[in-house]
Formats: structure tokens, C-alpha cells, sequence
């Protein structure tokens, strides 16, 4: 039998959540990032005062690489973006992916990046990554609305 989440220590909670936080920061950050982003999140999240009260503490973990990320994307955009012009498409783990469709998703806002990932790559539905973002399922869709419309100028 599994422990609740609530009822896990910190340890045992971080081995359980440690790998679907670092997909879910790979698609907002990417993958060079991505492991930062979690462990700056980690403890972000386990230092705050608030970490014993925390009922849903999976969901808190998804707010929190959220808001690292968008602390991290804020402080290192240009960066990032000279880093893609020169990028070559096998230098990208996902060669599935077309590279004008990453480069174009990463143009996006973070929050319309994060709602496209857990929607579309991790096959969730607007009222879960609702809840993993801690926002209303009307800004989840209007979120992925915006994404899509965007998406469709950029590689049309």
C-alpha cells in the first residue's frame, strides 16, 4: 500500500514526483534547465512556511516548478533566444518534433506553454491541469486558445 502524499516524508515524496516534475519543467524551460528549475522549486517549496499545511502537495510541487519557471524564464529569455537561433535541429532530444514547432511553442507566454504541455504531452484534461496550475479551467482554456491561435500565425 502507498502512503498518501501528505503522509510521505520529504524524501519519499521528492523519489515519487521527482521525474514527472522534471518533464513537466522540460516543456516549460527545456531540457538543459529543466533538472534547476525542480530542485530550485523543491525547495522553494519544502522551505515555505505554508509546506506542513499543504493538503494537495503534488499540486503545490506543479505551482511551484511553475512559478520557478517563470521566474527563470523572465530572467533568461534573450539568452535563451540567441541559444535557439544557432541551435541545430539534432542537437534536440525529441527528433520527432518538428523544429519550427518547438521553437514556435517557446515563443509562447509561460502559462500558455505549461497548459499546451500538460494538455497535449501529457494528455490531461483542462480540469486537471486546471488544478495542477491552481488556476480556473476558463483561464486553462483560454490559456490554450490563445496558444493555438498564436501556433496557427506563427507556422502558417
Amino acid at each position: 500500500m502507498i502512503a498518501s502524499p501528505a503522509l510521505m516524508n520529504d524524501e519519499d515524496l521528492f523519489k515519487s514526483y521527482a521525474a514527472e516534475l522534471t518533464r513537466y519543467a522540460n516543456g516549460l524551460v527545456g531540457p538543459f534547465d529543466a533538472g534547476d528549475v525542480v530542485t530550485d522549486a523543491w525547495l522553494k517549496a519544502v522551505s515555505s512556511a505554508n509546506w506542513d499545511l499543504v493538503i494537495d502537495r503534488r499540486a503545490y510541487l506543479y505551482r511551484t516548478v511553475l512559478s520557478v519557471a517563470t521566474d527563470h524564464h523572465r530572467s533568461t529569455l534573450s539568452r535563451r533566444l540567441r541559444e535557439v537561433k544557432v541551435a541545430s535541429p539534432e542537437s534536440f532530444e525529441v527528433p520527432l518534433l518538428d523544429i519550427d514547432v518547438l521553437r514556435a511553442v517557446e515563443r509562447l507566454s509561460i502559462q500558455q506553454r505549461a497548459a499546451v504541455h500538460l494538455t497535449y504531452w501529457n494528455d490531461l484534461t483542462a480540469e486537471e491541469v486546471a488544478a495542477r496550475m491552481g488556476v480556473s479551467v476558463g483561464t486553462v482554456k483560454r490559456h490554450l486558445s490563445r496558444a493555438k491561435k498564436r501556433l496557427k500565425e506563427w507556422l502558417a
